[in-house]
């Protein structure tokens, strides 16, 4: 961290309207990230009520307490994955409230989230190829014994390379879970917020490639197809006449149970 970095953090923090911005700074794009207002614990209820019904401890909400406190827990976090080698946005100065770091994409070029990028791709083998690479991106931060906080589309960056980097780690899902559960969540929160970018055709393809991967990763193999195996009876009522949303979820109910199908064959020939 250089004392430019550190001035311009301590000058912009205190004007700076918005919780994240991005500036240039001779040529090259940062982001500062300032404390935004504490999250109320209410808005977790639902979810942390469904999972209990459910035995999901996977899906357990993993509380945003905002404020210095995530500002913190997202400096940590990104230092302990950068130290494990795992794609992430570079810290140039820090502060108890808030910190400035690097784009993701080399400078004069741009990136873009995970799933737009998927969406403007114009053939199949196109967008699978880019999932392909998201998933390998993920495979490979779990070998290194590491965890994302929230592994949505959105938090995944993918420049005009095909380099993907991971960001917004306001949280630590190990502060309730095991490393092992953190791995099967970043799993179901990846393939929650993919499916809907596959047409019907595709999904049967997407599943083969995610489980390729999770062969050989037993447990989280095991537990999202436990998971999968808890929520189709919702395809009954069927969500997707409820517009964009029921669809997106109608999706990933399908692309959860193909998934379980391929976990529940391979499983039976390993007993045989």
């Amino acid at each position: 961290m250089t004392t430019a970095y550190s001035t311009f953090l301590a000058k912009k923090k205190t004007v700076q309207t918005k919780s994240v911005q991005s500036y240039l700074i001779q040529g090259h794009k940062v982001w500062l990230k300032k404390a935004s207002k504490r999250h109320s614990t209410w808005i977790y209820l639902p979810l942390r009520w469904a999972s209990k019904l459910l035995r999901l401890e996977v899906l357990s909400p993993i509380p945003n307490f905002g404020g210095d406190v995530a500002i913190a827990c997202e400096i940590q976090r990104l230092i302990q994955l950068h130290t494990q080698h795992i794609r992430v946005p570079q810290i140039l100065a820090q502060d108890h409230d808030a910190f400035l770091i690097s784009d993701a994409a080399p400078p004069n070029e741009q990136c873009a989230e995970l799933g737009l990028t998927l969406k403007k791709q114009k053939t199949t083998a196109q967008r699978l190829d880019v999932y392909r690479k998201a998933i390998q991106a993920l495979q490979q931060t779990h070998l290194q014994r590491a965890y994302l906080s929230e592994a949505f589309a959105r938090n995944i960056l993918i420049d005009q390379d095909q380099n993907l980097t991971f960001i917004d780690f306001e949280t630590d899902p190990a502060a309730v879970l095991t490393i092992e559960q953190c791995q099967s969540r970043d799993w179901l929160c990846f393939i929650f917020s993919t499916a809907a970018y596959f047409n019907r055709d595709e999904l049967a393809q997407a599943s083969l490639l995610i489980t390729q991967v999770l062969a050989g990763h037993s447990q989280s193999f095991a537990e999202v197809s436990r998971v999968a195996g808890k929520i189709q009876w919702i395809a009954k009522f069927k969500p997707e006449k409820l517009g964009k949303d029921g669809l997106r979820l109608i999706k990933s109910i399908e692309l959860l149970g193909m998934i379980q199908h391929e976990y529940q064959l391979i499983s039976s020939q390993l007993f045989k």
